[in-house]
C-alpha cells in the first residue's frame, strides 16, 4: 500500500489537471451523499465525501487539497447553501487539516511507520476536526449527538471508501496493475475459490438470519467475528468488500433514524468491529514485511553483495531445466577477511555492470565458490565461458591479483537437489588441474563418492598397511622394505593413487598422512631392530614442510625408543613444494636426528636433478616409468646410467622401482643399482 499510494512531484499542467479532477470527484461525491434515497436518508450514513477528500489528498497531494477545497466551496455556495455559513467554516477547517497532513506526509513517506500514522490521522483526527467545528460553531444545528454521528459516519467512510477510491485512482493511472490484480484471481485454485464463496455466503447468511434490526445486535457480531477473521488472514483482498457488506446489513434499515442514540450505538459497534478488522490486517501486513525483511537478509550476503545459498535453493526449486555453474574462489579466501570481502565486492560490481547474471549469482562460503544459475542456451553458455577472461581484465585494472581460472557447469533438471549439483561442482573444481579448460560435470556421476566418503570418515579400519621388500644386491640377507597403504570403503577396494589425489585436492592429505605414518611407525617399533636394515615410509613435501608435524614425528620416535636410522623417509612426488627453504630446513633437522632420507619417483614430477643436488638424501629411487621397458628404450637407459654416475659422486644408493622382468633385473644389477623393488622381487603383503 505504501508503494502504491505514493505522490510524486509533477508539472504545473499536471497539478492543474489533478486539481480539476479532484474538484469534480469531491463535488460529485458530496452531492451523492446528500441525495435523498427514499426513507433511508434522514442523516448522512456514509459520508462518501470524506472518503473522496482523503483519497485525493493522499494520492494527489496539494493539488488534491486545492481541488476538494473548491469543490466544497462550490457545493455550499451553489448546490446546498447554508445561511449560517457553517459549511464554509467546515470547509476551511477541513482544508487546513488536510493541507497540514499533506505537508507532514511528504516528509514522512519514507518512515517505516508512515502508513500507520496516516491511518490514525485520517481515521481519528480528521473526522474529529470536522465534527468539533460544527459542534462549536453551530451548536443549535449540531448538538453533541449529531456531532458524534458526523464523526462516526466520516470515520467509517474514510475507513471504507478512501482506500477503494484511492486504489481506483491508482488503477486509472496504472491500468496494468488492475489487469494483473484481476488476472491473479484467474490463477486461484478451485479450492481457494470455494473457500472464498463459502466465507462470503456464511457472512450473508448470518446477516440475513440474525436480528440485525434489534437495538443490540451483539449476537450478530459474535457470529461474524470468526468468519471475518478467517477471511482477513486468508484473503486480505476481501476485507474491504466484507466491511461494506456487513455495514450495509447492520446499519441500513428504514427505521434506523427514529432514534439517533440507537443509530450512534450501531455506528459505534460497526466502527469498532471495522477497526478490529484493520488491526488484524495491519498485523498481517507487519508480519509479512518482517518475513520479507528476514528473507531479504537471509537471501542476501552483505559481505559479498551476492545472493546466499538459501536464495539459490529457493530460486532453483522453481526452474525446469537449467545450468548450474561455479567459479572457484579458493585463492580469494586465503586472503585476510577485509581484503577478501573487498575483492568479493569488486567481483559483485563486475557482475552487476558487465553481465546479465548478477541476480542469478550466489556466494557459497562453505565451498568457496560463486555459483550461477542460467539456462542452457548457446548465448548463455558463451557468456559463462567468457567470464573468466573478462573478470581477469576487470580485476587487473583495479590492481587485484586474482585470476578466475575456469567455469565448471552441469545441466540440471527440475527436482534435483541443488546441494548435490553444487557438491559435484565443488569436487570437480578442487580435483581439476589449474590451466585446464572448464568442463561439463555429470551431476549423476558417483564414481568418486566412495573416495570422498572414506576421506570424510577416515576410519583406520578401512586403511591397510602393506609391506614390499627390496632386494639388496650386495647383501641379500639384509632386509629392507617399503611400507605402503591400501584403502577400502564398504567392502570395496579403492585405487590408492586416486585416494591420495582426492586427499590432496580436497584438503584431507595432512590428516591422512599423519594417521598412516603413525600406524607404519607403530609397526616398525614392534619389529626387532636386528631383523631389518630399515623400513621406508612415504611423506609428501607438504607434510615435511610442516615444522609441527616433523616435530611430532621426531618426538614419537624418541619417546618410543626406536632407532631413527631404522626409518627411511621417502619424499614422494605427490604434493607440491610451496616453500623449498622450509622443506630443506626440516629435512636437515630429520637428518641430524638420524633419519634416513630418500628422493622418491626420480624422473617424474618435481623429483629432478635440482632436488637431487640440494636435498640431503641418502637414497634416490628411480621412478617406475623409467625402469619399465628400459631394455628396449635407449633414452631411459641413458638417464638411468647418468643417474648411477651422479649417485656414485654424491655417495648415494639407488633403488629401482617396478622391476617386473628378469631382463630388467639383470641389466640393473650389471649397472650397479643397489636395490631392486617390484613384483619380480616381492609383491606387497599385508602386515
Amino acid at each position: 500500500m505504501k508503494d502504491i499510494l505514493t505522490h510524486h512531484k509533477t508539472s504545473l499542467r499536471n497539478d492543474i489537471f489533478l486539481g480539476l479532477f479532484s474538484f469534480a470527484l469531491v463535488l460529485f461525491s458530496t452531492q451523492l451523499g446528500w441525495y435523498p434515497m427514499g426513507g433511508w436518508v434522514g442523516a448522512q450514513l456514509f459520508s462518501v465525501t470524506s472518503g473522496a477528500m482523503v483519497a485525493v489528498c493522499y494520492m494527489y497531494g496539494r493539488a488534491g487539497v486545492a481541488g476538494q477545497f473548491f469543490a466544497l466551496m462550490a457545493f455550499y455556495t451553489f448546490l446546498n447553501p447554508i445561511p449560517s455559513g457553517v459549511g464554509y467554516m467546515y470547509t476551511l477547517f477541513m482544508t487546513v487539516t488536510l493541507y497540514i497532513s499533506v505537508v507532514a506526509f511528504e516528509r514522512l513517506r519514507e518512515h517505516p511507520h508512515s502508513v500507520r500514522v496516516a491511518f490514525c490521522f485520517y481515521v481519528f483526527v480528521a473526522p474529529s476536526v470536522g465534527a468539533l467545528t460544527l459542534a462549536v460553531l453551530a451548536p443549535n444545528n449540531y448538538d453533541l449527538d449529531a456531532a458524534l454521528n458526523l464523526y462516526l459516519t466520516d470515520s467509517i467512510a474514510i475507513l471504507i471508501t478512501a482506500p477503494i477510491i484511492a486504489l481506483a485512482l491508482y488503477g486509472i493511472k496504472n491500468p496494468s496493475s488492475v489487469r494483473d490484480y484481476f488476472t491473479s484471481f484467474l490463477t486461484l485454485s478451485k479450492v481457494d475459490w470455494l473457500y472464498k464463496v463459502v466465507l462470503v455466503a456464511g457472512i450473508l447468511l448470518v446477516l440475513n438470519y440474525t436480528d440485525t434490526n434489534s437495538s443490540a445486535p451483539y449476537l450478530t457480531y459474535l457470529l461474524l467475528a470468526p468468519l471475518v477473521t478467517l477471511a482477513v488472514f486468508n484473503f486480505s483482498e476481501l476485507a474491504q468488500t466484507l466491511i461494506m457488506i456487513i455495514g450495509f446489513g447492520m446499519i441500513f434499515h428504514a427505521d434506523a433514524y427514529d432514534d439517533i442514540h440507537t443509530l450512534n450505538t450501531r455506528l459505534s459497534l460497526f466502527f469498532m468491529f471495522s477497526l478490529i478488522i484493520y488491526i488484524m490486517l495491519e498485523y498481517k501486513r507487519s508480519l509479512r514485511l518482517e518475513i520479507e525483511s528476514n528473507l531479504k537478509s537471509l537471501y542476501f550476503d552483505k559481505q559479498s553483495h551476492f545472493g546466499s545459498y538459501q536464495r539459490l535453493d529457493a530460486d532453483s526449486a522453481t526452474k525446469e531445466n537449467f545450468v548450474v555453474a561455479a567459479i572457484d574462489l579458493r585463492p580469494v579466501f586465503k586472503y585476510p577477511l577485509e581484503k577478501r570481502d573487498r575483492i568479493l565486492r569488486q567481483i559483485s560490481r563486475f557482475f552487476q555492470q558487465h553481465t546479465t547474471l548478477y541476480d542469478q549469482s550466489y556466494m557459497l562460503y562453505d565451498v568457496s565458490a560463486l555459483v550461477i544459475l542460467t539456462n542452457s542456451s548457446e548465448n548463455a553458455m558463451a557468456e559463462l565461458n567468457a567470464i573468466p577472461a573478462k573478470l581477469d581484465d576487470y580485476l587487473d585494472q583495479r590492481q587485484i591479483s586474482f585470476y578466475p581460472d575456469k567455469v565448471y557447469y552441469c545441466s540440471c533438471r527440475k527436482g534435483i537437489r541443488i546441494k548435490q549439483a553444487v557438491n559435484r561442482l565443488n569436487v570437480n573444481m578442487r580435483l581439476g588441474d589449474k590451466g585446464t579448460p572448464g568442463s561439463v560435470v555429470n551431476c549423476d556421476d558417483t564414481s568418486l563418492d566412495d573416495y570422498i566418503a572414506m576421506l570424510e570418515e577416515l576410519d583406520l579400519c578401512e586403511v591397510q598397511i602393506l609391506r614390499q621388500n627390496y632386494l639388496n644386491i650386495a647383501t641379500p640377507d639384509k632386509a629392507c622394505f617399503e611400507l605402503l597403504s591400501r584403502f577400502s570403503f564398504d567392502g570395496k577396494v579403492l585405487n590408492t593413487a586416486t585416494v591420495f589425489h582426492c586427499a590432496q585436492k580436497l584438503g584431507y592429505l595432512e590428516q591422512l598422512e599423519h594417521k598412516i605414518v603413525m600406524r607404519q611407525l607403530d609397526y616398525l617399533s614392534k619389529l626387532a631392530p636386528e631383523s631389518f636394515d630399515y623400513g621406508s615410509v612415504n611423506l609428501t613435501p607438504d607434510y615435511l614442510s610442516d615444522a609441527i608435524a616433523v616435530s611430532e614425528l621426531i618426538d614419537w620416535v624418541t619417546s618410543n625408543g626406536m632407532p631413527a636410522d631404522k626409518i627411511n623417509i621417502e619424499i614422494v612426488e605427490s604434493g607440491s613444494i610451496d616453500n623449498p627453504d622450509l622443506l630443506l630446513e626440516n629435512l636437515k633437522w630429520l637428518k641430524s636426528q638420524g633419519f634416513r632420507l630418500a628422493l622418491d619417483d626420480f624422473g617424474a614430477g618435481h623429483a629432478t636433478y635440482n632436488q637431487l643436488l640440494t636435498m640431503p638424501v641418502d637414497t634416490v629411487k628411480i621412478d617406475g616409468s623409467l625402469v619399465r621397458n628400459c631394455i628396449t628404450d635407449p633414452i631411459k637407459r641413458t638417464i638411468i646410467e647418468d643417474l648411477r654416475s651422479i649417485a656414485d659422486t654424491l655417495k648415494m644408493s639407488i633403488v629401482a622401482e617396478c622391476v617386473e622382468t628378469e631382463e630388467e633385473a639383470e641389466y640393473l644389477k650389471k649397472l650397479g643399482i643397489d636395490y631392486l623393488q617390484g613384483y619380480l622381487v616381492h609383491k606387497p603383503m599385508p602386515v
